[in-house]
């Protein structure tokens, strides 16, 4: 398994390095890979600052980010999950781009409590029957800190037990949480503050505290309910290691020529 904390940024030569490496390990296994890409914002009840500061540094205005996960169907389903319409998976690397700046998140096979899994829910799951839900959390079993999108519909459909590469449609909302809830149930439950850790490309730890609220899209769906901004995702099918040798390869091809070029000038 990659190391999230040894990758600096989400180039595209670390990104395709990765999909490689989690090809292989996906082969070996009898698996499929895939990689999570997931937009949206923050808003400013959310903050991003070195995890050495005593105080939260809470974004200024709504702040987009990016996130890529790459995880695979053999990685084994997380414990303790409470329905089958639901799978979570411990990624193998997570990069989020905020800002203009790549962080890796570190996942929830190597912390516990704050590392996150890739959450994926079909259609039948008991919180928003009839839609999918799909995003990032930590400590699963116990729904800790996380960020879960809300779409109607994805291209191709799919059960959670299921899995393949597919794109969500007609977004209906989002949810944020900071943490797992200290007494009732989610999301309407006082919460714990537990931040995702985070790792940049000169070795500082960061600490990406999120808020506790819902927004609908495009319209609010219940009366006096925030609308928010359009949120995307998609799951993708990573090559087959022979077909990333051969990008890799190409990629080297075309820095020779390149060289060569440079050279006749």
């Amino acid at each position: 398994m990659i190391d999230a904390r040894c990758v600096a940024t989400g180039s595209m030569p670390t990104r395709t390095l990765a999909a490689a490496l989690l090809g292989a390990a996906a082969v070996a296994a009898h698996a499929a890979p895939y990689e999570l890409i997931y937009t949206g914002t923050f808003n400013t009840t959310e903050a991003l600052n070195l995890a050495s500061a005593s105080t939260p540094t809470y974004f200024a205005a709504t702040t987009d980010f990016t996130i890529h996960s790459f995880f695979d169907d053999s990685s084994p389903n997380l414990t303790g999950l409470p329905f089958p319409s639901f799978r979570a998976y411990s990624p193998s690397l997570t990069t989020i781009t905020i800002n203009g700046s790549t962080y890796t998140v570190d996942p929830a096979s190597v912390n516990a409590s704050a590392g996150v899994a890739v959450a994926i829910f079909d259609t039948d799951n008991p919180f928003n029957n009839g839609r999918y839900g799909i995003g990032l959390i930590a400590d699963v079993a116990n729904d800790g800190a996380g960020i879960v999108g809300d779409f109607q519909t994805a291209s191709p459909d799919f059960i959670a037990s299921a899995l393949t590469a597919t794109t969500f449609t007609n977004y209906y909302g989002v949810g944020h949480g900071s943490g797992v809830c200290t007494s009732g149930f989610p999301p309407a439950c006082p919460h714990e503050v537990t931040p995702w850790v985070l790792h940049d490309g000169g070795g500082d730890t960061w600490s990406l505290t999120l808020g506790n609220y819902e927004e609908d899209y495009p319209v609010a769906h219940t009366p006096g309910a925030p609308v928010g901004l359009l949120n995307t995702a998609q799951i993708v099918a990573v090559p087959e290691p022979a077909t990333t040798g051969l990008m890799l390869a190409g990629l080297g091809g075309l820095a020779w020529l390149s060289r060569r070029r440079r050279a006749r000038a």
